[in-house]
């Protein structure tokens, strides 16, 4: 619990980001909504549970990678490039506030499991998670415990799993879907605020190190 307390603000940043990063829309969101309006509840909880399967693999993969990086100059550049991206990603935001429609095609399965393996798959596919994994985690204090690592994890994967619940709750409602469309851009607003603030956060603390 000490441990906690003295780093609480690492772990405050690093549950934002991740919560921001899962509700803001791309890929996995786009699929979980046209599953539940297109293919019904049941399948897009599948989508879910293979978006999480996905998440899941992505978290192990980070979590194991900042490990081995410790906190060599290896671990600092991982921070500015990390912060880079997060930056170029909040432009790319800004920029996309420009497009009129968000609508994209999948190709959606029926079955349970053709929609699990198409979350899964959807998830793998997009380059995105295992950066933000990454980048994100390089927040995380040098020589966590092993027990405060497997609670962060499980936390990490409750969230997701929460939000596109959520989502397909919602839309499984149609006339939630307009409203979604009409305000959409203000999740946009905001994750790209952060995400640049995150980003050059990360370059500071990056560039201060190696220098």
């Amino acid at each position: 619990m000490e441990f906690v307390l003295t780093n609480i603000q690492a772990f405050i940043s690093i549950l934002s980001i991740w919560i921001l990063a899962v509700m803001m829309p791309g890929p996995d969101m786009f699929l979980v909504i046209r599953m539940a309006i297109n293919k019904g509840k049941m399948a897009a909880i599948m989508a879910v549970f293979g978006i999480v399967t996905g998440t899941f693999i992505w978290l192990i993969v980070g979590f194991f990678f900042i490990t081995i990086l410790g906190g060599g100059a290896l671990f600092d550049i991982l921070k500015i490039c990390g912060g880079i991206y997060l930056i170029w990603m909040a432009s790319q935001v800004f920029k996309s506030l420009k497009k009129q429609s968000i609508a994209q095609d999948y190709d959606t399965k029926e079955s349970g499991q053709a929609a699990f393996y198409t979350g899964l798959l959807t998830n793998i596919a997009n380059p995105k998670p295992p950066i933000f994994v990454s980048i994100i985690l390089s927040k995380l204090p040098l020589y966590t415990p092993f027990l405060i690592d497997c609670s962060l994890l499980f936390v990490m994967l409750i969230i997701p799993l929460v939000w596109f619940y959520i989502v397909v709750r919602l839309f499984t409602i149609e006339v939630f879907l307009d409203k979604f469309i009409r305000h959409s851009k203000v999740v946009d607003i905001l994750a790209g605020i952060v995400f640049g603030i995150f980003g050059i956060d990360l370059v500071y603390e990056g560039i201060r190190a190696l220098a």
